[in-house]
């Protein structure tokens, strides 16, 4: 597990597994960054246990994997990511990546937010 920062994945959400940990409330009422997926942290480890059928089914997204390097943890300020990390390592994560600096940083650094519902269009 590493930490990524804004400038790492500016440009290459597109490229990776984005997982918002927020709950959908916040989510709705915030937006969130470009190709994110919605993942309540107090969800995740119930999450985890579902079959891969059930999980795309409740989540619209394939199950994450243990192994998936492309995937990154994200919430608002940072402090949920820290408490998903946790969840993660027990259930045998360890190639995922955290942005502590989550939506708060990604804003104050002028990153698009995508509302519910709102078609996102990458700048070329």
């Amino acid at each position: 597990m590493t930490s990524v920062t804004y400038e790492e994945l500016s440009g290459k959400t597109g490229e990776m597994l984005l997982v918002d940990v927020r709950t959908r409330e916040e989510v709705k009422e915030q937006g969130q960054l470009p190709g994110s997926h919605v993942l309540p942290l107090q969800e995740l480890e119930e999450a985890l246990a579902m079959t891969e059928e059930d999980f795309e089914k409740k989540y619209g997204f394939p199950k994450i994997s243990t192994q998936d390097p492309t995937l990154v943890i994200t919430c608002r300020s940072g402090r949920r990511v820290g408490l998903a990390q946790e969840v993660l390592k027990t259930k045998g994560f360890n190639s995922h990546k955290l942005y502590y600096g989550s939506l708060l940083d990604w804003t104050e650094k002028g990153g698009p937010v995508i509302k519910p519902g709102q078609p996102y269009e990458p700048k070329l």
